[in-house]
């Protein structure tokens, strides 16, 4: 059901992970949108490698202007018929201290996934040819999905990144689900 210039662009990617030998993955909102059959058109990879550099590659390749955010390793990629990319390097982050940017550190997928705000968006679905389909769910993402519950990864998810509140609330209100006991005391702090 993706558009066509998207679903190009993923195979794409794909192509040249295989070539450069990384772990690419589609990863969080867009896994989420893909279960739930809801248009997306921004497209979020994680690689396990250089992120900026697959960026770099592709945007050379494809003719395409390339954003960086080298703090965190990520990309964006711009002018793809109707949609937009964005790339990073999986990663762990660390809080020092509430409410403030992160240190980023380089990781494995499981590593992004867990630094994610809600179980449905800590999904992700492996794009290499070997691997394309194949879905990392370390956090029962899709059981929460099919539950229609909204639930956060851990009890210091709202105290990291206090905006994760107002996240919450729209996806309650945008999917109707419900948000999961342990995740309301936690918000409510």
């Amino acid at each position: 059901g993706l558009p066509q210039a998207m679903a190009d662009f993923i195979r794409f990617a794909g192509s040249l992970a295989d070539e450069t030998q990384v772990r690419a993955y589609a990863v969080g909102g867009f896994v989420r949108d893909l279960f739930l059959g809801v248009d997306n058109f921004d497209v979020d990879l994680v690689i396990e490698g250089d992120g900026i550099g697959f960026a770099a590659e592709s945007s050379r390749r494809l003719g395409l202007r390339l954003i960086t955010h080298k703090r965190f390793g990520t990309a964006t990629l711009e002018g793809l018929q109707g949609f937009k990319v964005d790339i990073a390097s999986a990663r762990k982050e660390i809080y020092e201290k509430p409410a403030v940017l992160p240190t980023v550190f380089r990781g494995t997928i499981e590593d992004d996934l867990s630094r994610r705000d809600f179980t449905i968006n800590a999904m992700a679905l492996g794009i290499n040819k070997h691997r394309f389909g194949q879905i990392v769910d370390c956090f029962a993402g899709q059981s929460d999905l099919k539950r229609g519950r909204l639930r956060a990864l851990h009890r210091l998810s709202f105290i990291d990144d206090p905006t994760r509140i107002l996240r919450a609330v729209r996806f309650e209100q945008r999917f109707d689900f419900k948000i999961e006991k342990e995740t309301m005391v936690w918000l409510k702090g």
